[in-house]
């Protein structure tokens, strides 16, 4: 499911002044362009004792449609990249941000992967708000700065989640850092930096999301706001609530860096004509971006409390003979007191303890024997085998991301270029 879209559109070259190099201006005010709410980094009294303004700035503000807001914020004066001699500044642009699932059918719960239908209710609900303001966007050279893709493996129940989530917190890899947010986000785990500019990954149980979004929506709907009354309508469907018990959720945000480091296009339109050929590459990235989260949970020995089953599988993948002939376990032994004092210290512990080089060799050794990454690096958390059973149902089947009765919806609205008239002689 494509569960947000994060676009950038700049104005026409006719509403800004400047260059790349010194950077730029909107030759309109924010006054002047019907925005909500507009601030000031500086307000002070002239020499009349008039109360006055300067530095004006757009703030992020939300923009309504038939359900859930967008996010909507003007960069007047664009923005600078870069450092140094290689510094530049874009030209002034408008970022639009929302989960085209929540606008189109008011949950995100399943949804659609495809980008056009999604993109257009953006646009779509942009120019309803501020028709004016969308005739000075350079709409069909909008780039896109972040797809989240988001698909689903169903557990047995809620209690299986909430343990999913304990054990997939203790997950790290090469280029997966180990999450930290942990009492305060206990229904979500995360990895890596939030302002990191390739890949952003969290895991998350729906039910409890989905249940504290519905109280959200039910406040505001006892205030009168509409949209969330309709929102509200959708989410107290009970085959919908159903569906989000014992959800686990891999949410994966895509930033255009890597999008681009995966040669695919990042204009908007470029990017939909490329689904349009390859209908199932969100899914394909998907599986790319999260390869390594997935490779810590293969292996097929899952009996790590036994004792003497870890050494006979150690033993039977390691064991040699001497020159003359004699069987020689010391291999298998050293890898035993490694497993051992990983369960007793726990992996943090034994990275200071040992070289990395000697650390990573026994940790390769233990995984190419078969056992799980992921089960190694909660070893010293583990009360009972049966809390990893989960691994072996942690498995995203992409043909049941949704129930049978599921409509994909489509968008009223469409903003693609219209190709240009030629005169033929």
């Amino acid at each position: 499911m494509l569960d947000k879209i994060d676009q950038r559109i700049f104005f026409k070259p006719e509403y800004y002044l400047g260059n790349e190099r010194d950077g730029y201006v909107l030759t309109r005010s924010l006054l002047d362009l019907g925005l909500t709410t507009v601030h000031s980094r500086g307000v002070y009294k002239n020499t009349e004792g008039k109360i006055c303004n300067s530095i004006l700035y757009h703030p992020f503000e939300t923009l309504p449609t038939s359900f859930t807001g967008m996010a909507f914020k003007i960069y007047h004066e664009g923005m600078k990249v870069g450092k140094g001699d290689d510094s530049r500044y874009y030209p002034p642009y408008i970022e639009l941000k929302c989960s085209p699932a929540k606008i189109l059918q008011g949950h995100n719960v399943f949804g659609s992967d495809n980008i056009f239908h999604g993109a257009m209710e953006m646009l779509g609900w942009l120019y309803m708000s501020n028709p004016k303001l969308t005739e000075m966007l350079d709409l069909d050279n909008a780039v896109v700065l972040c797809l989240d893709v988001t698909y689903s493996a169903r557990l047995a129940n809620d209690d299986q989640v909430n343990k999913a989530l304990d054990f997939m917190r203790n997950v790290t890899s090469k280029h997966i850092r180990k999450s930290t947010k942990v009492r305060c986000f206990e229904n979500t785990v995360y990895w890596g930096s939030e302002r990191c500019k390739r890949l952003a990954r969290k895991l998350y149980g729906k039910n409890v999301e989905f249940h504290k979004q519905l109280k959200e929506q039910i406040l505001l709907a006892n205030k009168n706001d509409k949209n969330a009354m309709r929102v509200v309508q959708v989410m107290q469907d009970s085959r919908l609530q159903e569906w989000t018990k014992g959800l686990i959720r891999l949410e994966t945000g895509m930033k255009a860096y890597w999008l681009d480091e995966q040669g695919l296009p990042l204009k908007l339109f470029d990017l939909i004509d490329y689904q349009d050929k390859n209908p199932n590459f969100l899914q394909d990235l998907w599986l790319k971006a999260n390869a390594e989260i997935f490779k810590t949970l293969e292996g097929e020995f899952m009996n790590v409390t036994n004792d003497e089953d870890v050494f006979n599988l150690l033993a039977n993948t390691y064991q040699v003979y001497t020159k003359s002939g004699k069987l020689s376990l010391t291999r298998p032994r050293n890898l035993k007191r490694f497993y051992d004092d990983i369960r007793q210290y726990g992996c943090d512990v034994l990275k200071k303890r040992y070289s990395k080089a000697q650390y990573s060799r026994y940790m390769a050794d233990l995984i190419d024997a078969g056992i799980p990454k992921a089960v190694l690096q909660n070893l010293h958390d583990q009360k009972d085998n049966n809390v990893i059973r989960f691994v072996e149902l942690l498995k995203i089947d992409f043909g049941k991301q949704v129930p049978d009765w599921y409509e994909e919806p489509v968008s009223t609205f469409d903003f693609r270029p219209q190709p240009k008239l030629r005169l033929v002689s």
